[in-house]
């Protein structure tokens, strides 16, 4: 049995012998946190694209926390492991052609793990050290973040154009973040270049570093202000690859895809309305990436979510968004996404999204496609 996969058992096992049991360390708490989470994907294509067809897609997470303060061991450190699977049949892949991805769980079959970090937090400084996701902390809007297409949780004109260590396959890296302030935070990240492919590395616990897969650098700073009084977070940040070498097996000699790559981005949420439990959030992501290095050019995404609009108490919101990618080298230059749901909340543990988007020239297929027209809904179990 692999070293890697016998710890993960080991760490599950004594989850399972603790939990709910008393530790015998001094301890005011149980140091052990657990979390599960269901999100399912049920869609049909009603035109355009590929083919019109319904399908269904779900993902399910586990994770386990441990605080090492509550164990009596020191102050400060947190381990965390989460496991992952999806499975069904992709939309974007099957039916729709798009290249920015309708669905933020369509990912294939897969049953792995996903992070396994370990945390210190020393005053205003922490660090993050392991098997991490980097759109958790980089690169993501609150506001986007309730949106169903992948475009609105990282901008695509990064994602598309680099390996990065993001769902579903995260990588190795070391991050940093500095609370300047209660305004004021900057963040940096060194990550493995590359991730092992998945038909490589079916459960994501076989790690390596090559000089071919070349690093990953990405910075971040955030800035709170309150424009009347109401409250915003503005991101600037950049990223840098320092390049990707492949090796072709046919003719056994080594390739190099890209050198010296990177880009700039700007993500800024901002409510504008707040009033008796109902508010407006805005949203903006601007990514840049230069045309010489990238297939992809700049990215646009704008959007608005009202939450409370039929229930006082928040538990409703009701979100519309633009997506915009370029598209360099082909005839249909950009694909265009427009989103529109409604979410209700029906307690912590169970909420309901209905999602309806229109995609104007998908670019994910090798050929020009119609414009397509999908609508997902999603059942959001967490515990």
């Amino acid at each position: 049995m692999p070293k890697r996969l016998t710890l993960l058992l080991a760490l599950a096992a004594l989850f399972l012998t603790v939990h709910g049991q008393e530790i015998l360390l001094p301890q005011k708490e149980n140091p052990f946190t657990f979390e599960a989470a269901y999100l399912a994907d049920a869609y049909g294509n009603a035109r355009g694209g590929i083919k019109t067809g319904a399908g269904y897609m779900g993902m399910a997470n586990m994770g386990l926390g441990f605080d090492t303060q509550k164990a009596g061991w020191w102050k400060g450190g947190s381990i965390f492991i989460n496991g992952a699977s999806i499975h069904g049949k992709s939309l974007s892949e099957s039916y729709l052609g798009d290249l920015q991805v309708a669905s933020n769980i369509d990912a294939g079959t897969h049953v792995y793990l996903h992070e396994f970090w370990l945390k210190q937090t020393l005053g205003s400084f922490s660090f993050t050290l392991g098997l991490q996701d980097l759109n958790i902390n980089f690169m993501m809007s609150e506001a986007a973040g309730e949106f169903i297409n992948s475009s609105f949780g990282m901008p695509p004109v990064i994602s598309v154009n680099l390996p990065l260590p993001i769902f579903p396959l995260t990588g190795l890296g070391i991050s940093a973040r500095w609370n300047i302030s209660e305004q004021f935070a900057w963040q940096t990240a060194v990550f493995d270049g590359c991730q092992k492919p998945f038909e490589h590395n079916p459960h994501n616990l076989h790690w390596s570093f090559s000089k071919n897969d070349g690093m990953l650098l990405a910075t971040e700073f955030h800035a709170k202000f309150k424009i009347k009084q109401k409250e915003g977070t503005y991101k600037i940040g950049a990223y840098y690859h320092s390049g990707l070498t492949e090796f072709d097996e046919a003719t056994q000699s080594a390739n190099t895809v890209f050198t010296n790559n990177y880009g700039v981005y700007l993500i800024a949420d901002q409510t504008i309305f707040e009033r008796q439990n109902r508010k407006i959030n805005l949203f903006a992501q601007i990514a840049a990436a230069p045309k010489s290095k990238n297939q992809h050019a700049y990215y646009l995404g704008l959007g608005a979510n009202y939450h409370g609009v039929f229930s006082k108490k928040e538990k409703d919101i009701l979100g519309l968004a633009i997506a915009n990618l370029d598209r360099q080298r082909r005839r249909h230059r950009q694909e265009t996404t427009l989103e529109l749901f409604y979410k209700w909340q029906f307690n912590g543990n169970f909420a309901l999204q209905s999602d309806v988007q229109y995609i104007v020239n998908p670019a994910g297929a090798s050929e020009q496609l119609p414009d397509a027209l999908v609508g997902i809904l999603r059942l959001h179990v967490k515990f």
